[in-house]
């Protein structure tokens, strides 16, 4: 090693020091969390050349500050005109005497003050895994008469992606305006004649924040990672799957995918009309004021108290995992969390531990084996220190567990986008849906229960009795965790 720095030139090696200081100081002086700061001068200073690559590429906050600073005042802006002008604002002031919503009061005040006005009159319909989902959205994207609008981060031109393709062209030629967001680096395999294809047939779709080398980059930061359609203002979903064949159990692919999805009928719609008419903006790079035909008003049918939550990198606050926090400090009985990434910040951490060890039955699922090995070493290096604090780990076996979903007490839950990391929490775009509601709590418990009859369950015990290169790996990887 001595070597190759010797048969360096003395001014390369000047200027790679230079770099080496700058980049140290941009470090210090983000005042990014400690974990995350220690992380990464750990890259640069061990990893010559490559963490300092490495940090241009995912570490350094210019490019955020240089596209999100605007995004920011026009997600303030725009999305309270849009709270004010087409949102419920029934419960501004005061909350409903219902039991759910009171038990929870702080956490729906939080989310009431970041656009996402509790709304009453809905209807939600719990989908598990692909094949429920896709039946529904086929079916709600054929009564469509007005609009369309659908973001994903994964749409893939194959059999269920070109047959959804192949309805939106049908609607577009009905006379229905249909608008896609589509994330350059979730759905890189769309070829650009798929998208000269879909413009040909009059709909408007844009690629979320393109990037060179779409392949070379699957975790490249601030994805929009959201997974919503809007039907007529009127019918929404949102969730775990994305477009793709792989999230149907058929039997034509050899790994079963467990996630879950909602389709909402009613107010909170509106929410994720909103929140798709931001990213619409910024994709579009125009102003878009839509007429009271994009908000119209729920029919007053079924009862569902929701609540709709977005972040990203451009939102004022780090509203899910704050929501999150809020959820497992306000627990009294029981939490259980299913993730599929599990790298917890300092506070989420703290917030499960304390619960466990102050008597609350608390249960995490994870997959037995996860689509990334260094991403499954750095969760499995919790896994300790919650089985100490008495959280109960259950590892999903029949396949790839990607359902986003906590329960809290049998009366609360949320389903969303958002995994339980960091990249969730700070650079990605999320949306997540909870529910104050005994009956859909209920329903997604027994699709817990069931799931945890797939798992093995670790023991304290046998984990610490683990091979010693097993915890020199997931060691090793908790220092990359919040990277990650």
């Amino acid at each position: 090693m001595s070597e190759i720095w010797q048969n360096i030139p003395p001014l390369a090696l000047t200027v790679y020091y230079v770099i080496l200081f700058f980049v140290v100081v941009s470090l210090l002086l983000e005042n990014k969390n400690p974990l995350k700061t220690t992380s990464y001068l750990l890259l640069v200073l061990l990893l010559p050349v490559i963490g300092i690559v490495i940090y241009f590429f995912f570490g350094q906050n210019l490019r955020k500050r240089r596209i999100f600073s605007k995004r920011q005042l026009i997600n303030t802006a725009f999305g309270q005109q849009y709270v004010d002008d087409h949102l419920n604002s029934e419960y501004k002031t005061s909350l409903p005497d219902i039991p759910n919503v009171q038990y929870y009061k702080k956490l729906v005040r939080f989310l009431n003050k970041d656009l996402s006005p509790l709304s009453h009159w809905n209807k939600v319909t719990v989908l598990k895994n692909g094949e429920e989902k896709f039946e529904k959205l086929m079916e709600a994207l054929e009564g469509a008469t007005r609009h369309i609008h659908i973001e994903y981060y994964i749409f893939s031109n194959d059999e269920v992606g070109g047959a959804l393709s192949d309805l939106l062209i049908r609607k577009a030629g009905e006379g229905v305006e249909i608008r896609l967001i589509l994330d350059a680096v979730g759905s890189f395999s769309l070829k650009r004649s798929y998208y000269r294809k879909m413009r040909d047939a009059g709909i408007q779709i844009y690629e979320f924040m393109p990037v060179l080398f779409p392949s070379l980059t699957s975790k490249i930061n601030y994805r929009d990672h959201r997974k919503i359609v809007v039907i007529d203002g009127k019918t929404g979903f949102t969730g775990g799957i994305n477009i793709d064949d792989r999230y149907i159990n058929n039997g034509k692919h050899s790994l079963f995918w467990r996630d879950t999805h909602l389709m909402i009928e009613g107010e909170a719609v509106k929410t994720l009309q909103l929140l798709f008419i931001l990213n619409w903006q910024f994709v579009c790079g125009e102003n878009w004021l839509p007429s009271k035909e994009y908000f119209p008003d729920a029919p007053e049918k079924e009862g569902h108290f929701v609540q709709v939550n977005a972040s990203g990198p451009d939102w004022e606050l780090a509203s899910i995992m704050d929501s999150f926090f809020l959820a497992i400090s306000g627990a009294k009985e029981t939490i259980k969390i299913a993730t599929p990434y599990f790298i917890p910040n300092e506070s989420i951490l703290n917030a499960i531990i304390t619960a466990a060890k102050s008597g609350i039955d608390v249960e995490l699922m994870v997959p037995y084996r996860s689509d990334s090995r260094i991403v499954q070493a750095a969760s499995l290096s919790f896994m300790t220190v919650l089985l100490e604090a008495g959280v109960k780990v259950f590892l999903y076996q029949k396949g790839f567990l990607h359902s986003k979903v906590m329960l809290v007490d049998g009366n609360f839950a949320t389903v969303g986008t958002a995994n339980m990391d960091y990249r969730s929490f700070d650079l990605n775009y999320e949306v997540n849906t909870y529910l104050y509601s005994d009956d859909l709590a209920l329903e997604l418990d027994r699709h817990f229960e069931e799931d945890k009859t797939h798992c093995v369950q670790l023991n304290l015990a046998r984990w610490r009795d683990r091979p010693l290169r097993h915890k020199l790996m997931t060691s090793a990887c908790r220092i990359l965790a919040p990277l990650l």
